[in-house]
C-alpha cells in the first residue's frame, strides 16, 4: 500500500464511500487526514488503520455517533450496541413509508443513513431483510415493486459516478435477469466499474470492448440461463478479456467464465484476485490526483 492515499484510494480499499469519509471528519471527528496545498485529502496509513476500525464497529452494530466514545475508551463494546441501533427503527420507517407510497420519505431515509454508513451496510441491514420481509407475503408484493423501483434508480445513478477514468481497470457489470442484484453488487465493490441494465449478446459486447482500455466481464445472475441464453451470452470459447459470473449458477459455466461464490462481500475479494491475475488490469495507470479533495 502506498504510504499516502487519496480519498478515493482510501475509499476503494476501504470499501467505504468519500461522502461517508468526509461526514466521518466533519460530524463526528473521527478522521483527521492530511491536506496538500490544494486542499486535498491524504490519508496515511495511521488514518487507513482508523478507517478499518471504525468499520469494523459499525459492523459490529455500533451506531456511528457512538464509536467515538467507544475508541477514546469513554464506553464499553457492548454498551454502544446497547446504545441504540438503527437499523430496526429504519426497517419499520421504511416499510411506512412503502405504505403509504411516500417515496421522498423513503429516499430520505436511504439517504440520512448512507452519509453514516456505506452501501454495502445499508443494503445489508436495511434494504436486504426489508425486501425478505415483502418478499414472503403476496399482499405486499406492490411494496415490493415500489421498493425495486427506487433502489433501482438510486443504485443506478451512483453506478454511473463508478465509472473508470481513462486507461484504468473496470469491470463491466451485466445483469441476466433482473438489474437490481448487478447495481446492489455495484454498490458493494464501489469500484472502478460500469453496471448495464439489460445483458447484451456475445457478438456486440465483443465489438463494445474492442479496443478499449483494460476491462472484465461479471455476469450477475438472478436465474440461470437457457441453453439458448447461455449460446447468445458465451458462444465464444476463449474471451480476451477476464471473465465471471455470479448469482444463481447452477450447473458449471464455460471454461473461459470464472464462477465466483459467497456473498458479494466475498464476490469483491475475488474480483480483486483476477486483477492481480490479468496483465491488462496491473498495467493499467491512470493520471489523477484522486477527484475531489
Amino acid at each position: 500500500m502506498s504510504d499516502v492515499l487519496t480519498i478515493q484510494q482510501a475509499s476503494e480499499q476501504c470499501g467505504v464511500n468519500p461522502v461517508t469519509l468526509r461526514a466521518w471528519e466533519r460530524r463526528y471527528g473521527l478522521l483527521k487526514p492530511e491536506r496538500t496545498a490544494k486542499g486535498h485529502r491524504r490519508y496515511r496509513s495511521a488514518e487507513v488503520e482508523q478507517i478499518r476500525r471504525i468499520v469494523h464497529w459499525v459492523e459490529k452494530g455500533v451506531p456511528i455517533s457512538q464509536v467515538a466514545s467507544l475508541m477514546s475508551g469513554e464506553q464499553e463494546p457492548q454498551q454502544a450496541v446497547d446504545n441504540g441501533q438503527p437499523w430496526a427503527q429504519a426497517r419499520q420507517d421504511a416499510l411506512q413509508a412503502l405504505e403509504t407510497m411516500n417515496v421522498r420519505r423513503l429516499e430520505q431515509l436511504i439517504n440520512r443513513l448512507l452519509a453514516d454508513y456505506s452501501h454495502g451496510q445499508v443494503i445489508r441491514e436495511l434494504t436486504d431483510p426489508l425486501r425478505e420481509q415483502l418478499t414472503g407475503s403476496a399482499s405486499l408484493s406492490a411494496h415490493l415493486a415500489l421498493l425495486d423501483a427506487v433502489l433501482t434508480q438510486k443504485w443506478a445513478a451512483r453506478a454511473l459516478s463508478l465509472s473508470p477514468r481513462r486507461r484504468e481497470f473496470g469491470w463491466l457489470l451485466m445483469p441476466v435477469g433482473d438489474a437490481l442484484p448487478a447495481l446492489e453488487l455495484a454498490m458493494v465493490l464501489q469500484r472502478p466499474l460500469w453496471c448495464l441494465q439489460r445483458d447484451v449478446e456475445m457478438d456486440a459486447l465483443a465489438a463494445l470492448l474492442a479496443d478499449r482500455q483494460p476491462c472484465g466481464v461479471l455476469w450477475v445472475m438472478d436465474h440461470w440461463p437457457s441453453a439458448s441464453q447461455r449460446q447468445r451470452l458465451w458462444s465464444q470459447p476463449s474471451l480476451p478479456w477476464p471473465a465471471a459470473c455470479w448469482g444463481r449458477v447452477v450447473e458449471a459455466p464455460p471454461a473461459a467464465v470464472t464462477r465466483l461464490t459467497g456473498d458479494r462481500q466475498a464476490v469483491a475479494e475475488q474480483l480483486l484476485a483476477l486483477e492481480t491475475m490479468n496483465p491488462a488490469a496491473s498495467m493499467a495507470t491512470v493520471d489523477d490526483n484522486g477527484g475531489n479533495p
